[in-house]
């Protein structure tokens, strides 16, 4: 686990680059909470958009059980949506270990437990979007 604090400098410094700010960024899983939220906020870092995707707990807990890791290239597969066509790849490919039924329940919970403080934050620019439905279509 990274401080907070530490996020929010290390988000800072980045997005400070001539890169980020001539083009754009973007964070994905962050702010995970409101005091992300808040320390950003506190930064001077506030996204023109936020892109919120979501899909039923279910839907998501399955296809985390279909993830695949290849430890050379750290390519991540799936086994029903996104399988590699190269034998040599499927066979170095493995199942991530943090990413258990249990784990993934967790992970849920506490999504759960902060989403609607971090939504509240930035609804006025936030966007929904049903992923559950084929990815070219998200």
């Amino acid at each position: 686990k990274i401080p907070n604090a530490l996020w929010a400098n290390l988000i800072q410094e980045r997005l400070s680059n001539v890169d980020c700010i001539k083009q754009g960024w973007i964070l994905e899983g962050f702010p995970e909470n409101q005091e992300q939220a808040r320390m950003l906020q506190s930064s001077g870092i506030f996204p023109r958009h936020v892109v919120m995707l979501y899909a039923p707990d279910t839907v998501l807990i399955e296809r985390n059980g279909g993830k695949r890791l290849d430890p050379l290239t750290e390519e991540v597969y799936h086994t029903t949506f996104d399988w590699p066509s190269d034998p040599l790849v499927q066979q170095r490919l493995v199942k991530p270990e943090d990413l258990s039924e249990q784990e993934m329940s967790n992970r849920l919970l506490e999504y759960h437990r902060n989403f609607p403080e971090v939504f509240q934050i930035y609804q006025k620019v936030s966007k929904s979007i049903n992923a559950d439905q084929p990815s070219i279509d998200v």
